[in-house]
């Protein structure tokens, strides 16, 4: 369990910085990933996305295609990361992926939406 948390912890240090370093296989693959960082923390300042206890980001409101497509791209780069560690771990792709949302939810900003277990979105 010990080396799971160590995971976890490993994979939202990643996701909590961005989906940059999920791939490093190319400036134009970067730069996508920063292009969908930058809009996904905008939304989240803006009240449109926000943390979800399961490990994906969410969408709170009414969200531009722009933004949604962002949310998808990074939601995707975490699952792969959550994937490889569960993998390497042994474990259920689901564990990986609610410890690394619990700690996402922990560390989002105050103003920011997050959403817990009840499924409703609150400000934090």
């Amino acid at each position: 369990m010990k080396r799971l948390m160590i995971a976890s912890l490993s994979a939202a240090f990643l996701l909590g910085g961005g989906a940059v370093a999920l791939h490093h296989t190319g400036d134009n693959v970067a730069h996508a990933r920063a292009d969908a960082k930058s809009t996904v923390d905008a939304a989240k300042a803006r009240g449109e996305v926000g943390e979800r206890i399961d490990g994906y980001l969410g969408v709170v409101s009414t969200a531009s295609a722009d933004v949604r497509a962002a949310v998808d791209e990074i939601n995707i780069g975490r699952k792969t990361v959550y994937r490889n560690l569960a993998r390497d771990q042994n474990v259920e792709i689901k564990v990986v992926a609610r410890l690394t949302g619990e700690k996402l939810v922990a560390q989002a900003s105050r103003g920011q939406y997050v959403m817990t277990d009840s499924g409703s979105w609150s400000k934090k």
